[in-house]
């Protein structure tokens, strides 16, 4: 039974267009895109969220099986292998995963003379566009073998780029996680059985002590309400983030986060350097190759800056990046960007752009133990002090309690 689709695609001058066709499945409406000399960005049906092909950063396991199956495909298509052959001989990880599927599909997609690339872009949830786009480019060229090289080189630097800012952001995560759980086991444990000793003295609590017993029997009391409406804010907090407004006040906050927002600018800068790099490289017109960016940034806010600065480049205004409105975009990107445009070595420009912004990142990565270090301490102090006068003070009045005896 056919299902409306609904899509966004981009015309050979990279203009964007939207709209949305009755079709049996996705491959179907492929084949109208590409009848039409259109590159789809995106295709779902309609009452669903567009499933971008462009994802930026996919998940740990999915990057390293690609980076791992464009290696060995390079190296095949290289040694003169054909590449229905070098689909056939190319496992990664389980026999029977899904990556592994998606390639047999995609060899199948070859055998009833498809290209290389439309095949790879009906599973994007394994081919982001931005490498359909640029294999695409590449088969065009006849530069098929340069571009697979430049795609795993890419995928690998997006890979450690992703590791360093996890890792800067593992330890102050561990140590707020570490002052939940020790919260919740002595305010449910340990608190009830001093409120109980004390009690017993008829002691007179000081208000730090009166204050964690009351916290303490009101988790013992609610405690499953309380996990019913956390579960229901986290459920509801991602719904949110759906809500394209919300999302883009949500990434707006994030960049003006002191240490972390630098961290997320520095990363997206690099991602974006890589890959409009390789986009160029695979023979993508600018425009074109902008227009695919946009949803490449994971950043909702650095997001709509790239997309002023396609319009800027779309209206010949190139020259004006530097005192455009870009509030997050460093000013050294930007006119790195703006002499690689007037020198016409935009891609070296980009390279070195990518590489500055990369040990950026992995420096302040490594040092962001170091820049949090004095506040997680001062927290965790304050956090002990109140634990300490809450218990311990009672014990002052349990001795008058003993003396006056």
């Amino acid at each position: 039974m056919p299902t409306q689709f609904k899509y966004r695609a981009l015309d050979a001058e990279g203009v964007p267009e939207e709209g949305s066709i009755n079709a049996l499945s996705d491959t179907e409406v492929l084949d109208f895109l590409r009848e039409r000399s259109l590159t789809p960005i995106s295709i779902a049906p309609e009452g669903k969220k567009l499933s971008f092909y462009v994802s930026g950063l996919l998940g740990g396991g999915a990057v390293e099986d690609l980076i791992s199956f464009t290696n060995s495909l390079s190296t095949l298509y290289r040694a003169g292998v054909p590449l229905l052959r070098a689909l056939s001989l190319i496992k990664v990880g389980e026999p029977n995963s899904s990556f592994n599927v998606a390639v047999s599909e995609v060899r199948l997609g070859l055998q009833a003379g498809r290209s290389l690339s439309s095949s790879m872009g009906e599973h994007p949830k394994h081919f982001p566009s931005i490498y359909v786009a640029s294999v695409a480019a590449g088969e065009e060229s006849g530069k098929l073998d340069d571009i697979l090289d430049e795609l795993a080189v890419v995928l690998e630097r997006e890979m450690e780029l992703t590791r360093q800012i996890k890792s800067g952001v593992r330890y102050p995560t561990m140590v707020i996680a570490a002052l939940g759980i020790a919260f919740l086991v002595l305010t449910t444990y340990v608190v009830p059985k001093f409120a109980s000793f004390y009690g017993h003295f008829g002691a007179d609590l000081p208000i730090f002590t009166k204050i964690l017993i009351n916290v303490s029997e009101f988790l013992a009391q609610y405690w499953a309400i309380m996990i019913g409406v956390a579960a229901a804010g986290f459920i509801g907090f991602r719904k949110a983030l759906q809500v394209e407004s919300i999302r883009l006040k949500f990434d707006t906050a994030m960049l003006k986060m002191p240490v972390l927002g630098q961290l997320i600018v520095k990363g997206n800068v690099a991602r974006f350097s890589m890959m409009f790099r390789i986009l160029l490289r695979s023979g993508l017109p600018m425009i074109r190759a902008m227009e695919i960016l946009i949803d490449s940034v994971k950043n909702q806010r650095m997001a709509v800056e790239v997309s002023t600065m396609r319009s800027m480049f779309q209206e010949g205004r190139d020259t004006e990046l530097v005192h455009g409105d870009f509030d997050h975009f460093p000013e050294l990107s930007l006119q790195m960007i703006s002499i690689g445009l007037e020198s016409g070595s935009l891609e070296r420009m980009l390279k070195e752009l990518s590489e500055h912004y990369r040990k950026s990142v992995e420096y302040t990565s490594r040092h962001l133990t170091a820049i949090l270090e004095p506040i997680l301490t001062i927290v965790m102090g304050i956090f002990v002090l109140m634990l300490a006068l809450a218990i311990f003070l009672p014990m002052w009045d349990l001795i008058k309690v003993f003396q006056g005896r």
